[in-house]
Formats: C-alpha cells, sequence, structure tokens
C-alpha cells in the first residue's frame, strides 16, 4: 500500500481529492487491521456483540441489561439474547441486586475474564511481534497516528 501525500495548498480540488484518497487508504488499512486482529482469535465462537460485552463486564465489572444494552447501543431483548449466550457459555452469571430484587445484575466469571484474557494475550502477541520488526521511526509515527485515530473515533 502506498503512503498517501495530502498536499497543503491552496488548489481546494486537488487537496480534496487528496483527501479522499486518504478516506480509502484509511478506511482499507483499518480494516484489514481488524480482521488480522480478529483472525488472531480463530476457532473462537464467540462474535463481536458477545466479546464486546464480555470485554465490557471484564474491564468495567458488573451492569444491568438497560446498561448493556445502552453501552451495545440495541434493544434490552437483543441484549438478552447475547448475555443468554454468553450464561449458556458460562462466562458470565446473572444475579439478584441486593438493593432492588427486581434488578438483574450482570458479572462476568473467571470463565469469561480468562477468555478475554487469552485472547488479548494472543493479540497482543502477535501485534508485538508486528511493532518489533518496525524502525523506531516506523513506530513513533505509529504512536502519533494512535493518538489521531482516538482523536477522530472520540469526536
Amino acid at each position: 500500500m502506498t503512503p498517501i501525500e495530502v498536499p497543503i495548498s491552496d488548489d481546494r480540488e486537488s487537496a480534496q481529492r487528496a483527501i479522499e484518497e486518504l478516506t480509502a487508504s484509511f478506511t482499507d488499512a483499518v480494516a484489514r487491521l481488524y480482521r488480522r486482529l480478529r483472525a488472531e482469535r480463530a476457532g473462537d465462537p464467540m462474535g463481536d456483540s458477545h466479546r464486546s460485552v464480555l470485554r465490557l463486564l471484564v474491564s468495567e465489572g458488573p451492569h444491568t441489561l438497560r446498561e448493556l444494552s445502552e453501552y451495545e447501543h440495541v434493544k434490552p431483548p437483543s441484549m438478552n439474547q447475547t448475555v443468554n449466550w454468553l450464561e449458556e457459555a458460562g462466562l458470565l452469571a446473572r444475579t439478584s441486586d441486593p438493593s432492588d430484587g427486581r434488578k438483574v445484575i450482570i458479572a462476568a466469571t473467571a470463565k469469561g475474564e480468562a477468555v478475554i484474557e487469552e485472547s488479548r494475550r494472543r493479540r497482543n502477541q502477535w501485534l508485538n511481534l508486528q511493532l518489533e520488526a518496525l524502525t523506531s521511526e516506523e513506530r513513533r509515527i505509529l504512536a502519533s497516528a494512535s493518538s489521531i485515530i482516538v482523536r477522530l473515533t472520540d469526536s
């Protein structure tokens, strides 16, 4: 993949073309990286939404079904299906809220935590090897790009 140069000029048309090329190149690169990172968890039957919910429970602790639905931007019945699948797999457990028995608290189990940790370990192991193969200048550029990507996603 050839790097895209975004010209700094008063020529709005060529600058717009360069930005469009950067958009296409960047979108492709992010998608390829995402697919490659997903490949590191080959053989794992968990889908992205399952993994996202479990990762949230592992990193931030127990949540209610409504909180998980809001986090994932889905309706509670859809989230209930996800939670059911994760519960049947032994990756999370439901308990009654001690302060309000009508509420159900959903938390990752030790098995769920282990699955997320192993997935993270495998992904990081692969990525560490790739980053080690880069020059120090390439790693510096990637570190700068990472903070820009975070800024883009948080906007």
